[in-house]
């Protein structure tokens, strides 16, 4: 009998596999990447809102925020004080005293 060149079943059930595990990885991957900058422009914001508000009240101007400003961080502005409500980070009171 002479043996056909070319691939078997199993050879092409291995190289699914190979593909469908590197799939996997790649999917995990980039929702790890998108997780981490998420929390980075959030911890951006955070300080960046912290650093704004100092610096209004050295220079003894209203503390004026625009919530959209400062994505991807939900505010929540009341007269006294600014709550940051975001999911990924802990409630955090900054007082525009």
């Amino acid at each position: 009998m002479r043996r056909h060149s070319g691939f078997i079943l199993l050879e092409l059930l291995v190289a699914l596999a190979v593909s469908a595990i590197a799939l996997s990885l790649l999917w995990q991957a980039s929702n790890n990447r998108i997780h981490m900058l998420t929390r980075l422009e959030g911890n951006y914001a955070l300080s960046r809102l912290t650093a704004d508000i100092d610096i209004l009240r050295a220079a003894n101007q209203s503390l004026e925020v625009n919530p959209s400003h400062y994505l991807p961080l939900e505010l929540m502005i009341t007269s006294e004080e600014i709550h940051v409500t975001s999911h990924l980070y802990k409630t955090k009171k900054i007082f525009k005293r």
